[in-house]
């Protein structure tokens, strides 16, 4: 049976980097880049919100697989629960990449208001 590890590089700082990482660049790519719509923006993020929580799950999974023998058995016999886990661990790794996701969030939410306050500028203008 898979068991929590206690902290170590390989196990939560290895991927808590990638995963921050992952947080900071997936909207860049994801959001389009010259969009003009909040709406348009929340759905690109809540994508990255998805896509971080199944990448992270992945991520534990493969840290545990390359340390564990029986990650193998662990999926054959209680798939349900062993994905649980990794998802749990991903939840957790989510306390570190959420607020940099807000973060970036927040800039390219200011980057579409910029450009529509330039496009209005420069409609008063003509």
């Amino acid at each position: 049976m898979i068991e929590v590890q206690p902290i170590g590089w390989w196990n939560t700082g290895f991927p808590l980097i990638c995963l921050v990482a992952l947080a900071v660049g997936l909207p860049l790519l994801l959001a389009p880049s010259g969009t003009r719509s909040q709406a348009g923006l929340a759905l690109a993020m809540l994508v990255a919100v998805a896509v971080l929580q199944l990448a992270g799950a992945a991520l534990f999974a493969a840290v545990y697989g390359w340390r564990e023998a029986d990650l193998a058995a662990s999926f054959a016999a209680a798939p349900t629960a062993t994905a649980g886990f990794f998802l749990r661990l991903a939840g957790y790794a989510a306390l570190i990449w959420g607020p940099v996701l807000a973060l970036v969030w927040l800039g390219l939410a200011q980057r579409v208001e910029r450009r529509k306050g330039d496009d209005a500028a420069r409609k008063a203008g003509r």
